[in-house]
């Protein structure tokens, strides 16, 4: 487990030898859940891979997202299509309730409550946004005028949804919430096509803005330093995080404050560029610096100051993904030259 700055690196193992493994999320009490190969997993602190349970006449699947209460959702594959499920603290899989006429489903994100959010899909690859109560029972999300596509995209501890939904089936997309009860409302100017982020205060982030519950919007602009670009995350505090384009035409990372005030997030020295994907309540960001025929994983502190993350004994490093809430961990992957596989990797803070 060799040491870097304040993390250690743990090769997230596959259940058999060979198999490329990734990870999907990790919870404020350290639980990684993912998939290996194609089988639902969870690792312990010392990656050791534990197989989750599937449901008969299923042949595999992963696990995307878990809960401080230890609540797993994820998905299990069905011939073509996608069974959602979650897997409850005592290790038993459940199958989520699907709507009639539904054939495949997956699901993005369960919260403290329990509640999971996911996206449902009819004949014609036409899409629902739904969201299950803790029980399982679904709750169908609400269509725009004409009974267009819907799709969610982050839930927060309220059951509010944001996401994307069309107006009727030739209409164009744009953000949209959902409020506990599952009533659809499109969010106010500036327009977007979706909103990605909410938090339990009600800071919903879009492309370039963010949306707060007293109807005040604050816009997320680069100034002389990037054009703004994509943003990803948003925090409870409503600290965001994105990426952007330099003059001088290099990808470069932002962390903006709940005013819209802008830090640049520069890659490791001698690197050119950088990306960035996830963020705690701290402020850490984490995701790779990028130099000629190199991407390596780094997190960014308060201060913004890059920092690299180490590779595991065996592979080599190469994205830093997600982290959890209190920061205590790091997800992400690497690449495995003896199997030609790529596999998640765990960074603990020391």
């Amino acid at each position: 487990m060799p040491e870097g700055p304040g993390f250690t690196a743990v090769d997230l193992r596959p259940l058999t030898a060979g198999e490329g493994t990734s990870a999907y999320c990790v919870n404020d009490a350290g639980m990684i859940v993912g998939e290996s190969g194609s089988r639902p997993v969870r690792w312990d602190h010392d990656g050791i891979p534990t197989p989750l349970p599937i449901l008969d006449g299923c042949t595999g699947g992963r696990a995307v997202s878990a809960n401080i209460g230890g609540v797993i959702a994820g998905a299990l594959y069905t011939g073509e299509h996608l069974r959602p499920v979650c897997w409850r603290p005592d290790g038993r899989v459940h199958a989520l309730e699907l709507p009639l006429g539904v054939i495949s489903g997956t699901t993005c994100r369960v919260n403290a409550r329990g509640s999971i959010l996911g996206n449902a899909m009819r004949p014609g690859y036409r899409w629902r946004a739904l969201r299950w109560e803790p029980g399982g029972e679904a709750v169908e999300l609400g269509a725009l005028p004409g009974g267009g596509e819907t799709q969610g995209h982050d839930l927060n501890g309220l059951d509010e949804v944001v996401g994307s939904a069309k107006n009727g089936a030739g209409g164009g997309r744009t953000a949209v919430r959902w409020d506990p009860s599952g009533k659809i409302s499109k969010l106010p100017p500036p327009r977007r096509a979706t909103a990605c982020g909410i938090t339990d205060s009600g800071a919903i982030l879009g492309d370039g803005v963010v949306w707060n519950r007293d109807g005040g919007t604050i816009l997320l602009t680069g100034g002389p330093d990037f054009a703004a670009g994509q943003v990803v995350r948003i925090t409870g505090r409503g600290v965001a995080i994105g990426w952007g384009v330099t003059p001088d035409r290099r990808g470069t990372c932002a962390r903006w404050d709940r005013d819209g005030r802008p830090t640049v997030l520069r890659p490791l020295p001698s690197d050119v560029a950088s990306t960035c994907y996830d963020i705690d309540e701290a402020g850490t960001v984490v995701g790779e610096s990028v130099s000629k025929g190199t991407v390596r994983p780094v997190r960014w502190d308060a201060d913004a100051t890059p920092s690299p993350l180490p590779s595991p004994r065996g592979l080599t490093a190469i994205m830093a993904q997600h982290i959890s809430a209190n920061g205590t961990v790091i997800i992400g992957y690497g690449f495995d030259p003896d199997s030609s596989t790529y596999r998640g990797i765990a960074w603990h803070r020391s």
